[in-house]
């Protein structure tokens, strides 16, 4: 498609070039190639002497558009190496899907007051072809330029395209090699980052064989069994496991290895070198060498043998507790039936014991907590069982004294007298909590919490005290911020992503590597939405499997995740955080980089496909390609064409100059053939010196096949050198086509062609025979 001028009407303005929408991601593209002001280089001035040759135009550029500059790469009678891009030509040309023609820049709008219009060069002609990334971003042109005004047909038109494609395959080529570099360096930097963490984690990490034997083992492992490296690299993990956790163990890694399960995680017993026994939460994945092809477990061993005490302990904690609860209920329900016959006994007393009924009631719903009644000058009236058991004194000891002297540290008794005036002094009804250090008779201390609450029974103002000994709980306290602390510390090392998303897709954990892949820090990627996180591709291909979690299934995917650096394929897996009603409330996702794995299958798929000497399609992958073409063919009912050629007295070259010269001869011709036909013709190598071309689309295969046949055999016979030596190529070129549908197999259509070449060559070879 060719993009016309605009005709010039009124005042004359010149008009900028726009940004392409795009804009941020071509300038990377073209960043990527380090192109930017370097020598010319042959191939690219060779297409633009042709391109002026051909044109006959005095001007012919292969242009790229820089921020702030079009930048010319080769440059045909100009001798300006660069222009500003608010004034170029090229950077309309970019923003065009086809070529920009402007026949006349004297009546074009945009460009009739351009400095390079009104002044040297004098631009009134100019044609520019979109040369574009492997992406598709525009970097730049590959454009005509005449002083003089004129026409521009279809046909020049496509000519044009055609030398502009050779123009971008030469920059996709310094594209693909320059990232080829670039992943090389990260590879190199992503081994040296994993010895690192292997070395320095703050966990165990150990390779281990799939029948046991340790094969690498990093140093926090060896200090946490008390084994050396050489020791543990002679053992197995079987003769380090306590008997009674073998059996268990060895189950799950027969599920891994038989493909049942992916990974396995246990809490474990391993056998100390001295014969203790330590406790280890184990995580075991399964990872599989692609190179010789082995097999071999990754473990991470975390030492839980402290936390496995503490349980023992609170257990034993809670037992005693129970049988504490117990013992008291029984007593309450003694003193209650005594209660009750006591009041059955002394009806008459009834109104003197009111007041003590009240206050046992008071006295129960507290039971388990230290009672203690207060006039309003804050002396004791009143000092239950548990006031004497938990503060030491006996209600004797107590009554009339007054309670800051005995509960309260002598620090404390100043400050604790004004607020017990100022509580006794303020509004009725109203109650006070205070934590404070509680002091016993033997003069001991511990942590307490005070309730005081005011009354009024009978007319007379009492102030109930209510002293619990929460000891225990600022223990558990402790404990549950010191697990968060380890659980922190565990996941900050962990060399993958950890977060855990409530059931609305909000965050409520990221550990320091999740914040590191996403952009955030210090918890500041808590409470946001994954929406406001993970780029929306990525979310898009999560969202059936988080859909899953969230009902319940664990589950594992691999995903793309682009960051500043790069895009990241990533192993993935969901695990839903179900409550004890069965709701899911949640769930945990735990990622691995596997770019690198990604990227050595997508090598070796592309080895396994094309041809290493010229890197065309080889024969395998011509043979599925002409399988999909007949198919295409039968379902659009447009024609295809099939090109055998072999290159005429190739033996003899090989023979007589070397084989590494029939290399180089072999990749001109592949080269050669390349840029001759279509972008969307498919020129593949078979073997030796046998290639072919398959055309696809054809109104009328026989001419169009012909056409291309004739323009390869010009092409080929303009090749006069190789290397600094003097040749001439010679090819024979055998044509199998199908008009509309094709009722040929791959295999018939190949054999055709075949037969067609060797007629070719036995009618005076460097021509063509058509089935």
């Amino acid at each position: 498609m060719i993009y016309h001028d605009f005709v010039l009407s009124g005042d004359k303005a010149l008009i900028a070039p726009s940004l392409h929408p795009e804009e941020k991601a071509r300038l990377e593209a073209l960043q990527t190639m380090c192109v930017l002001d370097t020598p010319p280089v042959h191939e690219l001035d060779r297409i633009t002497r042709m391109a002026s040759r051909l044109f006959d135009v005095p001007i012919a550029l292969v242009s790229l558009v820089d921020t702030n500059r079009q930048w010319f790469k080769s440059r045909v009678g100009l001798d300006a190496s660069e222009t500003p891009r608010d004034i170029s030509f090229c950077g309309h040309a970019i923003l065009a899907p086809g070529a920009l023609v402007v026949r006349n820049a004297t009546r074009d709008v945009r460009f009739a007051d351009n400095p390079l219009v009104v002044g040297p060069p004098f631009i009134r002609f100019y044609a520019g072809q979109p040369i574009r990334s492997l992406e598709g971003h525009p970097i730049g042109t590959l454009c005509l330029i005449s002083p003089h005004p004129r026409e521009f047909s279809d046909t020049d038109a496509d000519t044009l395209r055609d030398l502009g494609a050779i123009v971008e395959q030469y920059f996709g080529q310094q594209e693909s090699f320059m990232r080829a570099h670039r992943a090389e360096r990260e590879l190199a930097h992503s081994q040296t980052l994993f010895e690192k963490t292997f070395e320095h984690a703050a966990v165990g990490i150990a390779v281990v064989s799939t029948e046991g034997s340790w094969q690498r083992v990093n140093q926090q492992l060896c200090q946490m069994l008390g084994y050396t490296e050489a020791e543990l690299l002679h053992k197995t993990f079987q003769e380090i496991t306590h008997p009674d956790d073998l059996a268990g163990d060895l189950e799950l890694v027969g599920k891994v290895l038989a493909g049942e399960i992916n990974s396995y995680t246990l809490e474990k017993r391993y056998l100390h070198a001295n014969g203790a026994v330590v406790w280890v939460l184990l995580t075991v994945s399964l990872f599989y060498d692609e190179f010789d092809k082995s097999r071999s477990f990754i473990a991470i061993i975390n030492d839980i043998t402290q936390r496995k005490q503490m349980e023992n302990e609170l257990l034993s904690l809670q037992a005693d507790l129970e049988l504490r609860v117990q013992t008291r209920t029984q007593e309450l329900s003694s003193a209650l039936a005594q209660l009750r016959e006591e009041m059955g006994l002394r009806e008459a007393m009834q109104h003197s014991l009111q007041l003590e009924k009240e206050r046992f009631r008071l006295t129960l719903a507290n039971a388990t907590d230290a009672f203690i009644e207060l006039d309003p000058q804050g002396a004791i009236t009143a000092w239950n069982q548990a006031a004497e058991q938990i503060l030491g004194w006996s209600r004797d000891e107590v009554l009339h004294c007054q309670a800051q002297e005995l509960v309260i540290p002598a620090g404390l008794r100043a400050p604790g007298r004004k607020g017990f005036d100022q509580f006794v002094g303020s509004d009725r009804g109203k109650k006070s909590h205070i934590q404070f250090p509680a002091l016993r008779k033997d003069g001991s201390e511990f942590p307490a919490e005070l309730t005081l609450a005011e009354n009024t029974i009978e007319g007379q103002r009492i102030v109930n005290a209510f002293l619990r000994d929460i000891s225990q709980r600022k223990a558990d306290e402790q404990e549950i911020l010191s697990s968060r602390w380890r659980l922190r510390l565990l996941t900050d090392n962990m060399p993958g992503p950890i977060s855990h998303v409530d059931e609305n897709l909000c965050y409520l954990f990221t550990n320091r590597t999740y914040e590191a892949w996403f952009g955030g820090s210090n918890g500041s990627l808590l409470g946001k939405h994954m929406a406001e996180v993970v780029d929306a591709a990525a979310l898009a291909t999560a969202q059936p499997y988080i859909a899953q979690a969230l009902a319940g299934k664990q589950v594992t995917y691999e995903n793309q995740v682009v960051r500043p650096e790069g895009t990241l394929y990533t192993h993935t897996t969901l695990v839903p955080e179900i409550r004890a009603d069965g709701h899911v409330q949640g769930f945990y996702t735990l990622s691995q980089d596997i770019t690198e794995r990604k990227v050595l299958e997508n090598k070796l798929a592309f080895e396994a496909a094309h041809d290493p000497l010229t890197g065309l399609p080889n024969r395998r992958a011509f043979m599925r390609i002409l399988h999909e073409t007949i198919a295409r063919s039968r379902r659009s009912a447009l024609g295809i064409g099939l090109l055998f050629l072999d290159l005429d007295g190739f033996k003899q070259i090989n023979d007589t100059l070397g084989h590494e010269f029939g290399d180089k001869v072999l990749q001109t011709f592949a080269d050669t053939l390349s840029r001759t036909v279509r972008e969307t013709d498919i020129v593949s190598r078979l073997a030796g010196d046998e290639f072919t071309i398959i055309l696809e689309g054809l109104d009328s295969p026989e001419a169009a096949a012909s056409l291309v046949a004739t323009k390869v055999l010009d092409q080929i016979g303009q090749v006069a050198q190789i290397a600094g030596k003097p040749v001439a190529l010679r090819s024979s070129i055998g044509i199998a086509t199908c008009s509309g549908a094709c009722t040929l197999t791959a295999d018939q259509l190949l054999a055709v062609a075949d037969a067609a070449m060797y007629r070719a060559k036995a009618s005076g070879k460097h021509t063509f025979a058509v089935n």
